[in-house]
């Protein structure tokens, strides 16, 4: 073969090399991207900020509420700390019962009765941290608000196993026929 033939299939090869490289890291970088994207905006956390959260953007908070929102979730962090922590050795405790040959059952039962008192301990929190933030909000805000936390409540339902032939459930609906869409 020519030696000018040589080049041009190796230029040619290292293009076509060059070009499916950039296609997958810009697929695999679009994909993770997005994830965290959604992940971010999805659902308030206490540690975001709330000036960039799908909720300020859609209740249309002004700065004020913002600050008030993050000095109360400053406060809650705080709070709930030592119950997340509490919640944790639980847990670590019931995990290294499984490592047992015959782990007492009592111990078994206790300990979930516990890890559930300090979940209910810490939903009772965050359940009275939501009407806490809510005084801050306007009427229409507070409307709002119930209606993207029961969008929320569907988004974040269990979905049936494809396997499984589970009657299909309704939306849910508050007690005031907010209905989740």
């Amino acid at each position: 073969m020519d030696k000018k033939v040589l080049i041009i299939i190796l230029i040619i090869s290292v293009a076509i090399n060059a070009a499916t490289l950039f296609t997958f890291g810009y697929f695999w970088w679009t994909r993770h991207a997005s994830v965290e994207r959604q992940e971010l905006s999805h659902r308030p956390h206490m540690s975001h900020d709330w000036q960039h959260t799908r909720i300020a953007r859609d209740l249309d908070l002004s700065k004020k509420q913002i600050e008030e929102i993050k000095k109360m979730n400053e406060e809650m962090r705080k709070e709930m700390w030592p119950v997340r922590e509490e919640l944790f050795k639980k847990r670590q405790e019931l995990m290294s019962l499984l490592r047992d040959n015959g782990p007492d059952s009592m111990r078994v039962d206790k300990l979930l009765k516990e890890i559930a008192a300090v979940q209910a301990e810490h939903e009772t929190k965050i359940f009275y941290r939501m009407l806490k933030m809510r005084e801050i909000l306007t009427p229409e805000q507070r409307e709002q608000l119930g209606g993207l936390l029961h969008r929320f409540m569907e988004e974040g339902r269990p979905h049936e196993p494809p396997h499984m032939s589970v009657p299909h459930h309704r939306p849910f609906e508050s007690p005031r026929g907010e209905g989740g869409q």
